[in-house]
């Protein structure tokens, strides 16, 4: 059963969730989205790893379809706020 999961992924994941670390202990109120789609990142990662032991299809599913679509979605819409913020004046930071 353990035997199923690939060394890549698993140190992939172990890298995401690592990388939490500074994600939410930096975070502020205007990096909320930016955070959000890195959660979804780690939440893709774990579905990755978990889809070798049970459900396959379903977390399959939820690795591309919140793990990589829904992440790349929000880190779109992040960077585009972000950017209108900045064009409007608002903090350049």
């Amino acid at each position: 059963m353990l035997a199923d999961l690939s060394p890549l992924e698993v140190t992939a994941l172990a890298v995401a969730l690592v990388g939490l670390i500074p994600v939410i202990t930096q975070y502020r109120a205007e990096t909320k989205l930016f955070t959000v789609g890195y959660v979804l990142l780690v939440v893709g990662m774990v579905a990755t790893n978990v889809e070798a032991l049970f459900l396959g299809s379903v977390l399959n599913f939820v690795e591309h379809a919140f793990g990589i679509g829904l992440a790349g979605v929000t880190f779109f819409a992040a960077a585009y706020l972000r950017r209108k913020n900045v064009i409007n004046g608002g903090d350049a930071s």
